[in-house]
């Protein structure tokens, strides 16, 4: 197996990539991401409990992995909602209502959380600082969203929240909506620095069984036998930035021989552009511009980076 990296990636920079692969002359290829600063700028940008930002982190890591797939530009949205039915209950009433990442094609990802903060620390005192998807969301449902522009029609899958984590939902989403047999890890850590500070770190992976032909084999039992092996990842292959995509593949399928195709940069995006804001607010009545007055000025914030955007009424009178 040959590694290679393309432009923009540097040479030896294993951070804030996917790339895609497939085992030799087998009807099996997959997917591995690898997010440093990017998984970091976008979970600092909120003060996300620990449960929380682990969540929205494997929501991004799954809206790169899959939304790589797409063969054209547009948008992949990774969602789960969860259900606010049982506000008193500690593991099945959405403690975090909402988690959505998306990722668009030659652009980049993004994501946030909504949440209850006191009902997440209850979980988080029962059950550890990583309860799981269940626990956090409750009964909800998880949905992936294909936005190909403004003038195709949206495509969206939705099944129910099954499963610990994200990773088993997306599963689930493939078995019941796509019959794509699917594979799924992910790793959400902190890696803690010099001077006891920490940033975050992201790893994920994703195996699918492909349709057969002459160039990729035939082999019904080649997914199964693959999937064993990408069973015995741990987290720390996934989050560890000495241990490449291609260490990481070579030991999982040198036996079988893997190919790894030249991986892509990975870059945070938002889509809170000044100009854009001021045209939405323009087509706000001006009762609700009143109630988001402070200091002076019009403050609209942005879910996605957390960031505040002031506008005096001249300013978004003339956008309109």
């Amino acid at each position: 197996m040959t590694e290679t990296a393309a432009a923009p990636v540097e040479a030896g920079r294993d951070d804030d990539i996917v790339a895609a692969f497939q085992l030799e002359q087998k009807p099996v290829s997959g997917r591995v991401v690898r997010l440093g600063p990017v998984i970091d700028d976008i979970l600092s940008a909120h003060d996300l409990p620990v449960p929380v930002a682990a969540l929205l982190g494997e929501a991004v890591l799954l809206a790169v992995l899959i939304g790589d797939s797409l063969k054209f530009e547009g948008r992949l949205i990774v969602q789960a909602s969860g259900a606010n039915s049982n506000p008193g209950g500690l593991g099945g009433g959405g403690a975090v209502s909402f988690v959505v990442a998306d990722y668009a094609v030659g652009e980049g990802v993004r994501g946030f959380a909504r949440f209850d903060a006191d009902r997440v620390a209850a979980i988080e005192a029962e059950l550890g600082p990583r309860p799981g998807a269940e626990a956090l969301l409750g009964a909800g449902a998880f949905a992936m969203t294909i936005d190909q522009g403004s003038d195709m029609e949206r495509y969206q899958g939705v099944v129910a929240l099954d499963g610990p984590t994200l990773a088993a939902c997306a599963e689930h989403y493939f078995a019941q909506s796509e019959q794509v047999p699917t594979r799924i890890r992910l790793a959400v850590g902190q890696e803690i620095l010099p001077g006891g500070g920490t940033r975050w770190r992201a790893g994920g992976a994703i195996l699918q069984r492909i349709a057969g032909d002459d160039a990729r084999g035939r082999d019904d039992d080649a997914f199964v036998d693959a999937r064993i092996l990408f069973d015995t990842v741990e987290d720390d292959e996934l989050l560890d930035p000495g241990v490449s995509p291609g260490k990481l593949l070579y030991r999982l399928f040198h036996e079988d021989g893997v190919r790894l195709q030249p991986a892509k940069s990975v870059m945070k995006r938002c889509t809170c552009e000044r100009e854009r804001l001021a045209r939405i607010l323009a087509g706000f009545p001006s009762e609700d511009r009143d109630e988001m007055v402070r200091d002076g000025a019009v403050v609209m914030t942005c879910e996605y980076c957390n960031r505040d955007w002031r506008f005096s009424n001249a300013e978004i009178d003339a956008a309109g």
